[in-house]
C-alpha cells in the first residue's frame, strides 16, 4: 500500500498527459472540479493541448481536444506563467528526455512553492521529487483521493475506467485499478480504528 490517497495537494500545474488521463473520463474530471482542486497550466502545455502538429488527429483526440476547449471555457486549467529563467535553472539538472511541457509545469512549480506539479510521465516525477523536492501527484493518485473522499463512488469505477480506456491510447487501468483497492484499504483501516 505505498500510495496513501488520504492527502491530495489542492493546486497543481499540470502537464499534458495528466491534462488528457483526466479529461479522459468526464466523472472523473467533474468530481475531481466538485472536490475544489485547482489545476493550471503553462502556455506550453495549451500549445501541446491544441495547437502543436499531429500527425493523425483520431476521433477521440479530437473528443478530448473539444472538451479541453469547454473545460477551458469554465474556467478550468487557467495559463500560469512560466518565466524563461525559471525554465533555464530546472532544465539544467533535468533527465535527457522530458518534454518541454513537463518541464514548464516543472519550472512554475518551482517558482511558485505553493502549488504541486501534477505528471503521469516517470522521469518527471522522480526529478521533480528527489532533485527539487517538489509535491508531485498523479492522476491515479487522484483517483485514489476521490475515492477515498467519497467524491467517487464505488458504483463509478468500471464507468471511469471503460471511458478511459476508449480516450487513452496508454490507459492508466492498472494504475487506476491500484488506487482504487487503495482507497478501499485505507477507508477500511480507518474504519477499523
Amino acid at each position: 500500500m505505498a500510495l496513501d490517497p488520504r492527502k491530495f495537494h489542492h493546486m497543481l500545474v499540470t502537464d499534458t498527459c495528466a491534462v488528457w488521463n483526466m479529461l479522459s473520463s468526464r466523472k472523473l474530471f467533474r468530481s475531481a472540479c466538485s472536490a475544489k482542486l485547482y489545476f493550471c497550466i503553462t502556455p506550453m502545455v495549451l500549445y501541446e493541448c491544441l495547437h502543436k502538429p499531429r500527425k493523425t488527429v483520431t476521433p477521440e483526440q479530437t473528443e478530448l481536444i473539444k472538451r479541453f476547449k469547454v473545460a477551458r471555457i469554465g474556467n478550468a486549467f487557467p495559463t500560469q506563467a512560466c518565466e524563461l529563467d525559471d525554465l533555464l535553472v530546472v532544465s539544467r539538472g533535468a533527465p535527457v528526455g522530458l518534454g518541454s511541457g513537463e518541464l514548464s509545469c516543472i519550472a512554475t512549480a518551482y517558482k511558485l512553492t505553493t502549488i504541486g506539479v501534477m505528471t503521469d510521465e516517470g522521469q518527471a516525477r522522480l526529478y521533480a521529487e528527489q532533485s527539487l523536492s517538489l509535491i508531485v501527484e498523479t492522476t491515479p493518485k487522484l483517483y485514489a483521493w476521490l475515492h477515498y473522499n467519497r467524491h467517487l463512488s464505488d458504483g463509478d469505477h468500471g464507468e471511469i475506467i471503460d471511458e478511459h480506456e476508449k480516450y487513452e491510447r496508454r490507459p492508466l487501468t492498472k494504475f487506476l485499478n491500484e488506487a482504487y483497492e487503495a482507497a478501499l484499504q485505507h477507508r477500511l483501516i480507518n474504519q477499523e480504528r
